[in-house]
């Protein structure tokens, strides 16, 4: 992807959409089996899914899709500034305090809550509380934490020092609701195209599989629990899929928790599909990719697609070729054309494609 300014492709103090990834450097993999000493390093893709469990607790920003590959991860997420700027200033430095613990914790673990003392130097200067606002809101800032958190306990493991990650992670904005929706098909079908599975529900570690597991245990339950013996659901911590309508929808009913659980920021969703039509087309996908064929798109599955604007017959390659295809911003020809002229440039990678694609 050709390079681009991060300040052109991220708009801080606007909500937006971004997918995210990082990849490893060194020879070991990241979360694999190492081909050459045969160690398996596995467990760590339960070290990064338990810290973004966390992370989504703290920061202003929703984590909507992920995937926990052997040497890289995908991220999808939504900032979430409107949010933010609801909170207490005391609030505020609490998290921006609590993050600080949990990214240079040895195992991960929450850690104890801080004290009034240290929240009060938090906030008697009101610079420093802008900036730890904004910072609660920020891509950067979250996948800063998670790789910084993940390289210093590998390293530990590894009892070496050095560069963890290839640089620093890679980052492109989704501009609307079809864009998001193919990409995380994407994210999501990843372990597949890979080879590592075959079906979603074999992903161990993708928000797909969060998002099954968590369908399967309600359809199971047969009486709602008490609030005190009420386990969290598996996709708990992950941006609600089914958009809510009305802009701010989340906003009348936010604490200083944020959600009504308070694993999460907000409870507005983000697309106008709900978790059993996601999962179905996201299903037949999967069959397409390990199958090697495009085939013809389901007539269950059509109407998706075509809520969305996406063009049926370029589904398979675009969840496929995702990466290939689109450059820093992905969305509808005419805001590809807006972005463009708003940055000084004629066009972004990748135009042609969401002309066919989105329209």
């Amino acid at each position: 992807m050709p390079a681009n300014a991060r300040r052109e492709i991220v708009r801080e103090g606007e909500v937006g959409v971004y997918h995210c990834w990082a990849r490893c450097v060194r020879r070991a993999f990241l979360c694999g089996v190492d081909p050459l000493s045969g160690q398996n390093h596995d467990h760590r893709r339960d070290w990064l899914i338990a810290l973004q469990r966390r992370l989504a607790a703290l920061f202003g920003v929703e984590i909507c899709f992920h995937a926990q590959m052997s040497n890289h991860m995908h991220v999808i997420v939504r900032t979430r500034p409107d949010v933010v700027a609801q909170w207490t200033d005391d609030e505020v430095a609490r998290r921006y305090l609590l993050i600080n613990r949990l990214v240079r914790s040895s195992d991960g673990s929450p850690s104890a809550e801080p004290t009034s003392a240290e929240i009060a130097v938090r906030t008697a200067d009101p610079e420093h509380v802008a900036l730890m606002r904004t910072s609660l809101a920020s891509v950067s800032r979250l996948m800063g934490a998670v790789c910084e958190h993940v390289a210093r306990r590998a390293n530990r493991e590894d009892r070496c020092g050095g560069r963890f990650w290839e640089g620093r992670f890679q980052c492109r904005s989704l501009e609307d609701e079809a864009a998001i929706f193919v990409c995380g098909i994407y994210v999501d079908l990843n372990p597949i195209r890979a080879g590592e599975v075959q079906t979603p529900e074999e992903s161990t570690h993708t928000s797909a599989r969060d998002r099954i597991d968590a369908l399967r245990a309600r359809s199971t339950r047969t009486c709602t629990p008490e609030p005190s013996c009420r386990e969290r659901a598996p996709d708990d911590w992950l941006c609600e899929l089914a958009l809510q309508e009305g802009a701010d929808v989340d906003l009348a009913r936010l604490n200083q928790a944020g959600s009504a659980e308070g694993y999460r920021v907000s409870d507005k969703g983000l697309l106008p599909v709900g978790v059993a039509e996601y999962l179905t087309l996201l299903d037949w996908t999967g069959r397409c990719v390990v199958a090697g064929k495009h085939g013809a798109i389901p007539a269950h599955c059509a109407p998706i697609l075509e809520r969305l604007g996406i063009a049926a017959s370029l589904w398979t390659e675009l969840v496929t070729r995702f990466d290939q295809l689109f450059g820093a911003i992905v969305g509808r020809a005419a805001r590809l054309q807006q972005r463009a002229a708003e940055s000084g440039r004629r066009w972004y990678r990748g135009r042609a494609m969401c002309a066919s694609a989105f329209g």
